[in-house]
């Protein structure tokens, strides 16, 4: 098990940020500026933790987790459990900016959904580098949520990674992980190359409330 305090990307990804927002065209300028101050608010704030483990597939109880879970693990006998968090601090913010000004706290959320997601990223570039320098290849990370599989499987990745003690990260009654910004998934690792697989709309728990869908594009294309 590693445990990481990795620091927040270097430079947003300003454009996925205004999709979060909403902005389908070109953002005008007093929108850009907006979005610059939540995320020089968001930065200080926020505290980045993850923690990642090696564990094999079979020792983890997947059954009634959905087939396409199983479809994006097949030919890995090993998997990665990763968890990463903004932390309690981007929460408070959030909080704070919802009671006091809207427009700021619309932007931070954005912002802050983009950087994990960004941070994400890193983390698993540097896990592929990692396990390619051992001649071993991994899939990309698939989420709880993502496709037929079920939310409450991330009480169980918590559980394997003991994220409230390592990263302050726990799961609510829902589901939901509290700090709101955060990710858990798994990543299988083959001895061969192996993509995975992520579901189609049809099948996504998200689909009613999806913002890609909204825009008439889906996950995969952005």
């Amino acid at each position: 098990m590693k445990i990481l305090q990795p620091p927040l990307p270097k430079e947003l990804d300003a454009a996925q940020a205004l999709r979060y927002m909403g902005c389908t065209q070109k953002a005008d300028p007093a929108t850009e500026v907006l979005l610059q101050k939540a995320e020089a608010l968001l930065r200080p704030a926020a505290q980045p933790h993850a923690v990642w483990m090696e564990c094999p597939v079979a020792e983890l109880p997947l059954q009634n987790t959905g087939s396409d879970l199983a479809r994006h693990l097949q030919g890995c006998e090993n998997a990665v459990l990763l968890a990463v968090t903004l932390g309690s601090g981007t929460d408070r913010l959030l909080q704070r900016l919802s009671a006091t000004e809207l427009p700021a706290a619309v932007a931070a959320d954005a912002a802050a959904s983009t950087l994990i997601e960004q941070l994400c990223d890193e983390i698993e570039r540097e896990l592929r580098r990692e396990y390619q320098a051992k001649g071993l290849y991994i899939t990309g990370r698939y989420s709880p949520g993502y496709g037929d599989c079920p939310l409450a499987l991330q009480s169980v990745f918590a559980a394997y990674l003991d994220t409230g003690r390592k990263i302050g990260l726990t799961v609510g009654s829902s589901g939901l992980l509290l700090p709101r910004k955060s990710v858990t998934a798994i990543l299988g690792i083959s001895q061969k190359p192996v993509t995975g697989y992520r579901a189609g709309c049809a099948h996504c728990v998200l689909q009613k409330t999806c913002q890609y869908r909204k825009r008439g594009v889906s996950c995969e294309q952005e």
